[in-house]
């Protein structure tokens, strides 16, 4: 049973919907830039094809060429003086340095995003999810780094350990054969995505 109800004639999947266009609204569309040389990994430095195609505070995000690795929501750190800014170092969000250990980011992309703890951003998902559901919506913004779980409330009705058992006793017999904890595992962990 879900914690909160739908709005008259709305549907759960309008949700789902919502959430992949805030991801499209926070991506541009097409990538900014192809990396020309990674300069290091200690301290990640990057040069890229285009001249001052970045300002040092831009988030952005990386992939490798064949898009199975990179870095998601971090900052344009330092720019080299002298590379017409072709030259930069990559910093997390909070602006300290970052190890890369990932795959080889040569020839792969870098894109201008946006922060998806923008506040406008988060201003208008929360608007058009409070058109879908009957309820306050309070968002939280996954880091590429953490992990956000949230304990769900208890189930409507459920005031006792046995009440709890009944419950799940009762959404096994009408799952068609899936199970609660593995569908609130797969919700921790793969959450929108």
């Amino acid at each position: 049973m879900p914690k909160v109800k739908l709005k008259q004639g709305r549907q759960a999947q309008e949700i789902g919907a919502s959430l992949v266009g805030a991801w499209l609204k926070a991506l541009p569309p097409a990538f900014t830039a192809t990396v020309s040389v990674v300069d290091s990994t200690s301290q990640l430095t990057i040069t890229v094809d285009m001249q001052n195609a970045f300002a040092s505070g831009d988030v952005i995000a990386l992939r490798t060429e064949d898009k199975t690795g990179g870095l998601r929501s971090v900052k344009v750190g330092t720019i080299t003086p002298g590379t017409s800014g072709k030259t930069f170092r990559v910093v997390d969000l909070a602006g300290a340095n970052i190890n890369y250990k990932g795959k080889d980011l040569k020839n792969g992309v870098v894109s201008k995003v946006k922060d998806l703890n923008d506040a406008t951003l988060l201003s208008e998902l929360k608007i058009v999810l409070e058109q879908i559901v009957d309820a306050k919506v309070k968002l939280v913004c996954d880091a590429p780094t953490e992990l956000t779980v949230v304990l769900p409330a208890l189930p409507e009705g459920v005031v006792t350990r046995e009440d709890l058992i009944d419950y799940l006793g009762t959404y096994h017999n009408n799952a068609q054969g899936r199970h609660y904890h593995d569908e609130l595992a797969s919700a921790v962990l793969f959450g929108c995505r």
